[in-house]
């Protein structure tokens, strides 16, 4: 069974698409535990894992950090709140970040480039 000491198994089943906290690979939770401690807010989960067959049909490669539990979007849509997940992503050594206006994309990929920051 999949633990985490701040994220609930709800908060996975109300991301869009819904998944289970059981899809999430283990030290990513420990890691987005890090994350929320070392951040000092609420960390609020707008996607988590997604399926090879959802991301396809989203348009997508089918080959992203959430279709193996390694990644989640944060919400995010204030400016020092954005700080302190950045802040806190950069020193946890989090190598792959993605940047919205409305939320964060934190990743743990070991596959896909590494030491980026993009935008959408």
């Amino acid at each position: 069974m999949k633990t985490s000491k701040y994220f609930k198994p709800e908060e996975f089943e109300r991301c869009n698409p819904s998944c289970s906290i059981e899809d999430m690979d283990q030290d990513f939770l420990d890691l987005l535990d890090d994350l929320r401690e070392k951040a000092g807010i609420p960390l609020v989960l707008n996607c988590a894992y997604r399926s090879k067959e959802h991301d396809k049909a989203k348009g997508r490669s089918g080959n992203s950090a959430h279709t193996e539990g390694l990644a989640v979007d944060i919400r995010c849509a204030s400016g020092p709140n954005r700080m302190k997940i950045l802040q806190a992503a950069i020193a946890l050594r989090i190598r792959r970040i993605g940047i919205d206006g409305n939320f964060i994309h934190v990743d743990a990929s070991k596959t896909l480039p590494q030491d980026t920051i993009w935008t959408y």
